[in-house]
């Protein structure tokens, strides 16, 4: 099992299944972030043994002092496509024999998926409407995936690893 921790959250994944830290990547800090300003990058590169690419940012409004999103999809769309955009140079460029095999394991991919794993605080408003996220995230991603999907501990929504 491959157990990745983003923010306060805790992603496992199954034995039989890849992921890694992308955002965490020595050729994204060291490498890619440096070509111009505003690159981002998503959470987590998993790959499962069907040979589904998932690419997975994560947000975590739980917390009292947690800054607002002021255009949350937009946002997410530029992660996503910067780290699209970073695969195929890591795979031949980076200085790391594991991050090269990672990105050719999702370049090897025969479906791509976007997760936005929201975590929302219970009690208050909730900042983002996850529905209003889908909607908007699959007008922006759908050459890439038409179909992502808004997910949070609560609410899994069908998809194969846990969180905690």
């Amino acid at each position: 099992m491959t157990t990745l921790q983003v923010e306060n959250l805790t992603f496992e994944f199954p034995v039989s299944w890849q992921a890694s830290k992308y955002d965490d990547w020595s050729f994204y800090r060291n490498q890619f972030v440096k070509q111009r300003d505003g690159i981002g990058a998503v959470d987590i590169l998993a790959k499962a043994p069907c040979g589904t690419a998932y690419l997975i940012e994560v947000k975590d409004y739980r917390h009292p002092d947690t800054e607002k999103p002021s255009d949350l999809p937009q946002s997410l769309a530029n992660k996503v496509l910067m780290t699209l955009a970073a695969l195929l140079p890591a795979r031949l460029n980076s200085n790391e024999a594991q991050e090269r095999a990672m990105a050719r394991a999702i370049l090897t991919c025969k479906k791509l998926r976007v997760v936005a794993h929201v975590e929302l605080p219970r009690r208050h408003m909730p900042v983002i409407d996850p529905a209003d996220l889908k909607q908007k995230l699959a007008q922006l991603l759908r050459a890439v995936d038409a179909h992502p999907k808004v997910v949070s501990t609560h609410q899994m929504h069908g998809i194969s690893w846990r969180v905690r």
